[in-house]
Formats: C-alpha cells, sequence, structure tokens
C-alpha cells in the first residue's frame, strides 16, 4: 500500500461517521432547516478564507516550480471553482464574503483555524498537506456516498452535494492524492506516522465541524 492509501483506510471510519452526522444526512434527504445550512455557509466560508491561506504559506515555503504549481492550482481552486455554489448559497441569504469578514468562528471552527494556522506557521510542506487534504478527500468521500442514496436525488441542496461528488472533483482529489504519495514516499517511518497523525487529527476537527453545523 501506498502511503496514502495506508492514511486514508486510518481515517475511513472518522470519514463514516462524518457520513453518519446528522446534519450530513439530513442534507441527503433534503429536511435540514435552511438556518442550521446557513450557519454552516457562513462558519466554512470563514474556515475557507484560513485555508487559503495555508495554500499561501505553502507556495512560498515550496522549492520548485512543480510544488509551486501544485499549490497554486489548488487555491485557484478552492478560491474560483468552489465557492461558486458556496456564493450563490450566500447570495440566497442576502450576504457577502465582506459580510462575513467580521464574524466570529464557533468554538469548533476556531479550534480547526488554529490547528491548521499552527502548521501553517511551524511546519513543513508534507504537514501542510497533511493538515488541508482532508477537508478536499473527505468532502469527496461523504458526498459521492449520499449522491449515490436514491433519498439525495430529490433534495433541495443537490447542488451542494453534487459539487463535492463530481468527477472533476474526483479528479482533483486523485491528483493531490498522487501528489502527497510523491512528497511523502521516501520518507521515514517516523516521519510518516506524524503526517499521518496530523492527517487524523484534521479529519476528527472535520467531524467536529459537521456536529457543530447542526447544533447551531
Amino acid at each position: 500500500m501506498t502511503f496514502m492509501e495506508e492514511t486514508l483506510a486510518q481515517v475511513l471510519p472518522i470519514w463514516d461517521r462524518c457520513v453518519e452526522a446528522p446534519f450530513v444526512q439530513e442534507v441527503k434527504k433534503g429536511t435540514l432547516p435552511m438556518e442550521k445550512f446557513k450557519h454552516y455557509m457562513i462558519q466554512d466560508s470563514i474556515y475557507l478564507k484560513y485555508y487559503a491561506r495555508v495554500y499561501g504559506k505553502a507556495i512560498y515555503h515550496s522549492s520548485t516550480l512543480k510544488d509551486i504549481q501544485m499549490f497554486y492550482s489548488a487555491l485557484c481552486f478552492v478560491t474560483d471553482t468552489e465557492s461558486a455554489v458556496r456564493l450563490s448559497y450566500l447570495n440566497r441569504f442576502g450576504l457577502t464574503d465582506s459580510d462575513i469578514e467580521d464574524i466570529e468562528p464557533f468554538p469548533e471552527n476556531k479550534n480547526y483555524i488554529d490547528f491548521m494556522m499552527d502548521i501553517a506557521d511551524n511546519g513543513d510542506i508534507c504537514e501542510m498537506l497533511m493538515a488541508v487534504l482532508p477537508c478536499m478527500l473527505s468532502y469527496n468521500y461523504i458526498f459521492r456516498k449520499i449522491a449515490a442514496e436514491p433519498e439525495s436525488k430529490g433534495s433541495i441542496y443537490r447542488d451542494f452535494i453534487e459539487d463535492y461528488a463530481n468527477e472533476r472533483y474526483v479528479a482533483s482529489c486523485r491528483l493531490w492524492s498522487d501528489f502527497a504519495d510523491e512528497k511523502c514516499a521516501a520518507l521515514s517511518d517516523d516521519r510518516k506516522k506524524k503526517l499521518a497523525a496530523i492527517f487524523e487529527k484534521a479529519s476528527l476537527l472535520e467531524l467536529d465541524f459537521w456536529n457543530m453545523s447542526y447544533k447551531e
């Protein structure tokens, strides 16, 4: 097994708990109250600003053109492609990204942001990669699972589901998994264990985010 195959196998039980989270299940069925979805979208928008900053840090610390291009492509994906559906929902709520600038993150969101920014400030390229990849890869895993279930076909959140389940997103996740394998393949076992632990921690913070979104 490759490094990423082993790492993903380790976190799949956490991602399955994300799938079963009440928020995700109600998105699938289309029964989630729109007010809860609004809280999620606001908190996700706050999170994504810092998520993008980690990619910016990775670009700055990259030493090869290929790495710079990879991180730049992900930054563009986050700020452009991935933002399309998010911004459309914010517009429905009468909000823009500027309106969200002064809103405080919920505690679970702040914990996740602080974790990522600490890695960005003190970690290397591989550690930054392990801190941000669980967001992208787990969303693909979660939403491909629920998109395949008949209940999701008529969900009022179908556009949101498909945004993370479509083939373009799948291809991006595959590309980034391969990139992570390339960066980490030659590392020592101790380094790999540390990186896998960062990936697992970020996955647990993803679970906290889904549960946070349902509470509010």
